[in-house]
Formats: structure tokens, C-alpha cells, sequence
């Protein structure tokens, strides 16, 4: 199993988006904002892999954490 260190980051979003991302969460949909942040960040990840690829910006220990993505989504 992958350990992946994490580290806490401060971000601003408006209003509207927190509400939404709160309806979500009380919703039992996501358990907290930050699990929403994480789902948003991994699949805007995935969507530009190849764009990282091409750019040469995934090294080899960015490549594990994708796959280990990839893993965390099939369970």
C-alpha cells in the first residue's frame, strides 16, 4: 500500500461554491469539504494526464501517486 504524505493548503472560494459543496456533504454524498477538494483535485488530475505526460511534469514518483489513484477510484 502507498503512504502518501499529505499537507494542509488554504484555499478562497465564494460563497455559492461552499454552499453547494456543504449540500453535499450533509447530503452524505462526500463526508467533508475536504473530501469533495480531494475528488475535484483527482479528477482534474486525471482529466489532463496526458497533458502532464506530454509536458514530462510526471515523474516517477507523481506516476505511482496516479496509479495509486486509479486504485482509490476502482475500490
Amino acid at each position: 500500500m502507498l503512504v502518501v504524505r499529505v499537507k494542509v493548503i488554504s484555499i478562497r472560494l465564494p460563497d455559492w461554491m461552499l454552499d453547494l459543496i456543504d449540500k453535499l456533504c450533509s447530503k452524505g454524498i462526500f463526508i467533508s469539504r475536504s473530501e469533495f477538494i480531494r475528488y475535484a483535485i483527482r479528477s482534474a488530475l486525471k482529466r489532463y494526464e496526458t497533458e502532464l505526460y506530454k509536458y514530462g511534469a510526471m515523474e516517477r514518483k507523481l506516476h505511482r501517486i496516479v496509479q495509486a489513484m486509479h486504485e482509490l477510484d476502482e475500490e
